[in-house]
């Protein structure tokens, strides 16, 4: 009896506690056997996100010069005055519309009126969607001349309404300011 008392009251509590000891040690290596996952892969993560913001820079390059969307607005209308000069198109006039938040970026539209030949339009559009700047045509109407017989088509000029937009990233937000 005596031995059963000393069993239930010394050596069953030793099995017991050994035991969940035995089982928080497997549980404590396993999440050590995470934790290690983690470390080795930390370098592979790092090198990604490095690899990101590096692919974040060279696009954000490729955005329209100007720290707000007036000085980019004025950068686009100077890119927009050279292309059509360049390809012996009429630029009538140009109009900056209101930015329209993107997120982290703005777009900065401006819609231009152009005078131009069919070849001139085309060279025009293919050397916007091409630019080393991000442009975008959301926009785009054209109206022509009613055609009268014996004119000649290519020569008829075309009137072109186009909105392009270019991003610009976002200052930092002016708390406590009003407009």
């Amino acid at each position: 009896m005596a031995i059963i008392f000393l069993y239930l009251a010394v050596i069953s509590p030793i099995i017991s506690l050994e035991e969940s000891w035995s089982q928080e040690l497997a549980r404590k290596r396993q999440l050590g056997g995470k934790y290690q996952a983690l470390l080795a892969s930390k370098a592979k993560v790092e090198q990604a996100n490095k690899a990101m913001k590096t692919a974040v820079s060279q696009m954000e390059g490729q955005f329209l010069t100007g720290a707000n969307p007036a000085v980019a607005a004025a950068d686009l209308q100077e890119i927009l005055k050279n292309l059509a000069s360049n390809h012996g198109a009429t630029l009538t006039s140009t109009k900056i519309l209101t930015a329209r938040d993107a997120g982290a970026y703005l777009e900065v539209p401006v819609q231009v009126q152009l005078s131009v030949t069919v070849p001139q339009l085309v060279t025009i559009l293919y050397n916007l969607e091409h630019h080393k700047k991000f442009l975008f045509i959301p926009e785009m109407e054209v109206s022509s001349p009613r055609w009268v017989s014996g004119t000649q088509k290519e020569t008829s000029s075309l009137q072109v309404n186009l909105v392009v937009s270019g991003i610009i990233k976002k200052g930092p937000e002016k708390k406590g300011t009003t407009s």
